[in-house]
């Protein structure tokens, strides 16, 4: 697998996995019910993701050489995320191969789990680190990217500066980081009147869920209270003390169940009269957040990405939204493989003034220094005042393994801090049309298809690449008599991203029926 690896062909695998998937046994235009063409297919899919993985590795292989934080966070944001999209795409895949009973990759996933748990990550920990330890944790700030405490000043309050009319809806998905992001906005830009622009705000730290929603909410001022966060003296916890808070700007909060169990006139009966709804959604940080279904965080994520698009699709669609904003309090860390003891950090004991200690942060006052630990205070981080400093492990360590460790979160990692924030807008007018995502368009080529043998070869050519607003698709194709297929069907897709027509052909074959 690893001289593979090292001189991986991703088109060529690619290429040749569409094919497998298009054909009788994976395909999955034909009926399935025993589960056994979606675990081949899927099998096929984790190929496809390995094959881009050990692709980004091998352009990468001498590590990660950067010359500043800000253009390893923007690499991050470009290029990077890729590592952990391709290691999720390809755990899920092989998730579902092995249900259905299609386990013939195990070398593989050994493979990729040490590339990503014993390479990437730590590689990436390391070049990181140099600028974490090199100052950024003194100012946590980079240039040109805005601060998580700032999010309701830049991206809420000047849409509703525009005018009195102007209505914004936040949703905010615990847990739910960049990479994950980036697969909504494909998502919804494939959607009919949606436009959708990803960028990122740099995360409070520690990247934890009480400081992380706090510093999304309006404020003045951020400070703790013990191991509270406050907003302008309010408590942020909870969905109550949120929607004292969201009153003073005539802003509501709701739970994502509780929205989408509203029909179209409850909902807009709900809305009604408020600038700002804030929604609010947990479904990875609550998988991956418990030690029995740690495992399944992946599964989360999934859910989680259709989720987000359908509460978008129902506040654009019945409650008349046209500015929709998709953030999160905090990213995460995740790896199938279970932590060892040498990436925990050795801490003897809570030092005096803990307050709260948790496996990838500790917060308290007066913290002293320790060689496991990078020390800050909150006050830099987050712009919170009362005090509050933190530990967060070095690198991707743990402070311990109590109550599962494989997800974890609060540290400065880049996959904790890069947090997403998902600009939607509701299309209107002339330009709707340009939104709209349509199937590719596929052309049989030559003009004389006079067929006089029992096989016969068609050529056919993907008319346009493969994007954001056109979509894949699978045709069966055969010779017909009317309606009646009088040589073999086949199943092919059409799928490649290629700008270059002659990467887009693919030649069918037809076999007569013997009647």
């Amino acid at each position: 697998v690893r001289a593979t690896a090292d001189a991986i062909d991703v088109d060529e695998v690619r290429a040749i996995a569409g094919r497998r998937q298009a054909g009788h046994w994976a395909s999955p235009t034909l009926p399935d019910p025993s589960g056994q063409r979606a675990a081949l297919h899927a099998a096929y899919d984790a190929l496809i993701a390995a094959a881009a993985f050990f692709d980004l590795r091998n352009a990468h292989r001498h590590g990660f050489d950067y010359p500043d934080a800000g253009s390893m966070y923007r690499a991050y944001e470009t290029e990077l995320y890729r590592f952990d999209q391709l290691y999720r795409h390809f755990c899920e895949a092989c998730g579902v191969a092995r249900s259905g009973g299609k386990d013939g990759l195990k070398d593989l996933r050994t493979e990729v789990e040490a590339v990503y748990a014993n390479w990437y990550v730590p590689a990436l920990a390391v070049a990181w680190g140099k600028f974490v330890e090199g100052g950024l944790l003194a100012k946590w700030q980079i240039d040109k990217v805005n601060p998580q405490q700032q999010f309701f000043r830049r991206h809420v309050k000047p849409w509703l500066d525009e005018g009195e009319s102007r209505r914004a809806f936040v949703i905010v998905s615990d847990a739910f980081r960049y990479e994950a992001a980036r697969e909504l906005a494909d998502e919804l830009n494939g959607k009919y009147r949606f436009e959708a622009a990803l960028t990122s705000q740099l995360g409070v730290l520690p990247s934890y869920t009480a400081l992380g929603m706090a510093s999304l909410l309006p404020h003045k001022t951020l400070a703790y209270k013990q191991d509270a966060v406050l907003a302008d003296g309010q408590p942020t916890s909870g969905l109550a003390n949120r929607v004292a808070v969201l009153d003073a700007v005539g802003g509501v909060a709701v739970k994502y169940d509780d929205l989408m169990a509203m029909k179209k006139d409850e909902g807009r009966e709900f809305v009604k009269d408020r600038r700002v709804v804030y929604v609010y959604h947990d479904i990875v940080d609550k998988m991956g957040d418990d030690a029995g279904t740690e495992l399944r965080t992946f599964e989360g994520v999934r859910t989680a990405v259709g989720e987000l698009a359908a509460v978008v699709g129902y506040v654009v669609n019945n409650l008349n939204a046209h500015y929709v904003l998709v953030t999160a309090d905090h990213g995460f860390l995740f790896t199938e493989s279970a932590p060892t003891e040498t990436d925990k950090s050795k801490l003897d004991e809570k030092p005096a003034g803990t307050v709260v200690a948790k496996k990838r942060y500790l917060l308290g006052t007066g913290l002293p220094t320790h060689d496991a630990a990078w020390r800050g205070a909150t006050a830099v981080t987050a712009g919170a005042e009362g005090g509050m400093e933190f530990w967060v492990p070095k690198g991707a360590n743990r402070f311990h393994f109590t109550g599962g460790a494989r997800f974890v979160h609060g540290g400065a990692m880049l996959q904790e801090v890069v947090v997403p924030v998902l600009t939607v807008k509701h299309v209107r007018g002339k330009s709707k049309e340009e939104t709209k995502a349509k199937d590719v368009a596929v052309a049989v080529l030559g003009n004389n298809h006079r067929i006089t043998t029992n096989r016969y070869r068609f050529q056919l050519l993907q008319m346009e690449a493969v994007g954001d607003r056109v979509r894949p698709v699978t045709l069966r194709i055969a010779v017909y008599d009317g309606a009646v297929a009088v040589t073999n069907v086949e199943s092919v897709t059409f799928d490649s991203p290629s700008p270059n027509m002659d990467e887009r052909q693919k030649w069918v074959s037809t076999t007569a029926r013997v009647s």
